[in-house]
């Protein structure tokens, strides 16, 4: 279609010393009078700076006009980034500082090294130490071998003979003997601790430990062999006789008799003749 079909297309309603056409077929209006409005100047681009932070102590900033591009956010940083940098910078100051140490050890030449490494070794072991003492339980207390009942009584009243062998005096007194037995002897007028007339070595230490209710100072009480003093004597089987002494300061042997007699009231003139007689104490002899 022609410009001129176009304009007479429309005559009956355009009003052709008003409107133009565009090359494309578009209507443009014509111009008002005086012109068309000239726009403002745009502003010119500004480009937009990064601020630096301020100090952690200074006091924040009052806010300002910003001018220039604003920044582009970069990615987002990685989790763990901020602590590998504090790893690094912790690596770093401990290289620095190990350096120090081998230079003040390393410069004067007197053995800083070696001390250095005594040092270092004895930590170790101490650490060491702590390590095993944390990890392995404690170490139970040894505990004491048990004794047999009869091997302990043998042994207290070897005990007991040994204490008075180096105390007695042998010059002659007089004393009261109330207890004279050998292990494994049968008394028919006696009963002994277990409730038998049979003696061993547990009955014949209780027997002697005993008589010390017959005195006042137990030092006045001796335990001896029967072959340690006066005439000598011994068991069928050849061992000597675990012999109890009381030395009351007798004059003879009649205050002997008066002391037994009252020692033990209890007993019937054949068990007190049985139990408690007269010694005297010489050295030994057959």
């Amino acid at each position: 279609m022609s410009q001129e079909d176009l304009g007479r297309r429309y005559a009956g309603d355009v009003d052709e010393t008003r409107r133009v056409w565009s090359p494309s077929g578009a209507p443009v209006l014509p111009p008002p009078p005086g012109g068309w409005p000239v726009p403002p100047p745009r502003a010119a681009a500004t480009t937009i700076r990064p601020t630096t932070p301020p100090p952690r102590d200074a006091p924040p900033a009052a806010p300002g006009p910003v001018s220039g591009p604003l920044p582009v956010p970069g990615p987002p940083a990685r989790r763990g980034a901020g602590r590998g940098v504090l790893v690094t910078a912790l690596v770093a100051a401990l290289a620095v500082g190990g350096g120090v140490a081998t230079w003040y050890a390393l410069g004067d030449g007197s053995g800083g090294t070696a001390e250095a490494g005594r040092t270092t070794a004895a930590a170790a072991t101490d650490a060491g130490k702590d390590l095993g003492d944390a990890g392995s339980p404690a170490p139970a207390a040894p505990t004491a071998p048990t004794v047999p009942p009869e091997e302990q009584a043998l042994a207290d009243l070897q005990a007991l003979r040994d204490e008075s062998l180096a105390r007695v005096v042998l010059d002659g007194r007089w004393v009261a003997q109330v207890a004279s037995k050998d292990v494994g002897i049968t008394d028919p007028l006696q009963t002994a601790a277990n409730g038998t007339n049979q003696f061993f070595a547990v009955d014949i230490l209780a027997e002697s430990r005993a008589a010390l209710s017959t005195v006042d100072d137990p030092s006045d009480l001796y335990v001896l062999w029967s072959t340690d003093f006066g005439r000598a004597s011994t068991a069928p089987d050849g061992d000597p006789y675990w012999v109890t002494l009381v030395d009351g300061g007798f004059p003879s042997e009649g205050a002997v008799d008066a002391w037994c007699a009252g020692a033990y009231p209890q007993l019937s003139p054949e068990q007190l003749a049985n139990t408690c007689v007269g010694r005297t104490l010489t050295p030994p002899h057959d």
